[in-house]
């Protein structure tokens, strides 16, 4: 019988202040693919990365999350394909997702822009039955153990970026257009006011490299913001980024990202490193450290990144690639 009190106050918390509702990411800077159908197709290769995510070390049942994900552009180069595959476990839940996206790319004079859709499918399942609540909670955890649900969905996105140089992009997307309600389902009890949704939420990313194209270093500001409905005073999200290229081999960057129980003060700061091992295969690692109240009751999530390009036409590489440091 395991306890897992810490987390549920956690949960708890989040949930009211109604959170991000998809796993959490910090190096969705090298996976696009996971924020925006559009993405598919930008590294005009057939690209494949694997993330691990371990979310706040130290406190038990917390989020643990695979996912991989692969695009490519199909042979007429105006099209592209992606495919995205996540396990999420939390708690006393999981969800294993499916997520295939297709992405229109005509070429105006040197912009590239895409515009792509997405279908979601979601197995969702909930197993309270070996969990041991306090009488506090009792009454906001649903205690009903082995249920299990199927939910599909759909999104759409634009992504525009600089098809020669690559030197900026700017992306808009929904990945959730079709809200639902776990009380529906009947996984959630019906006298449950804090009852789990899912909700609309949009997404905008932009950014810049700095710096000469030939040159040995570069920088990259970018901005991710996020605004799902219930946010408190209506406040977007954000995640504010710097990421530094050496001699297009190793990136290191930081993030600073807002939200949380102390919304616009901050939620938390990131690390991370990315490196070239070779022309095609790279590694990351990112490090995340709470400045919430959360701080105290957890250790910082880690990120594990592997990514691989298999290059079918070595022709495209005759420059460097920001447009995948999304």
């Amino acid at each position: 019988m395991k306890k897992i009190f810490p987390l549920i106050i956690i949960l708890l918390t989040l949930h009211r202040a109604a959170a991000q509702q998809d796993p959490s990411y910090n190096m969705y800077m090298f996976n696009g693919l996971y924020l925006n159908p559009a993405y598919a197709g930008s590294n005009n290769v057939l690209s494949v990365v694997a993330l691990y995510r371990h979310q706040w070390v130290g406190v038990n049942g917390a989020p643990r999350t695979f996912n991989i994900s692969a695009n490519a552009p199909l042979k007429r180069d105006q099209y592209a394909l992606g495919l995205t595959v996540a396990d999420d476990n939390l708690g006393l839940t999981n969800s294993f997702s499916v997520t295939p996206a297709f992405a229109y790319r005509p070429l105006v004079k040197n912009v590239r822009i895409s515009i792509g859709v997405q279908a979601s499918f979601t197995y969702f399942s909930k197993n309270s039955g070996s969990a041991v609540f306090n009488e506090q909670y009792q009454q906001e955890m649903v205690t009903v153990s082995g249920h299990s649900l199927f939910i599909p969905n759909i999104g759409a996105g634009i992504y525009v970026s600089d098809k020669n140089s690559k030197r900026f992009f700017a992306g808009f997307s929904v990945p959730h257009l079709l809200p639902y309600s776990l009380k529906k389902s009947g996984i959630e009890n019906p006298g449950n006011s804090n009852v789990s949704r899912l909700y609309n939420y949009y997404l905008l990313t932009g950014g810049y490299v700095f710096g000469r194209q030939a040159g040995i270093v570069k920088f990259m500001p970018s901005i991710l913001m996020m605004y799902q409905r219930g946010l408190p005073k209506n406040i977007p999200d954000m995640d504010i980024n710097a990421m530094f290229f050496f001699i297009d081999r190793i990136k290191v960057g930081a993030s600073y990202r807002t939200g949380g129980d102390r919304r616009i003060y901050g939620e938390s700061v990131v690390g991370m490193i990315e490196a070239m091992i070779t022309s095609q295969l790279r590694i990351g690692y990112a490090y995340e450290a709470s400045v919430s109240k959360f701080s105290s009751v957890n250790n910082g999530s880690h990120e594990i990144m592997l990514g691989y390009d298999f290059w079918y036409d070595k022709k495209r590489f005759v420059t460097p690639r920001y447009g995948r440091y999304f």
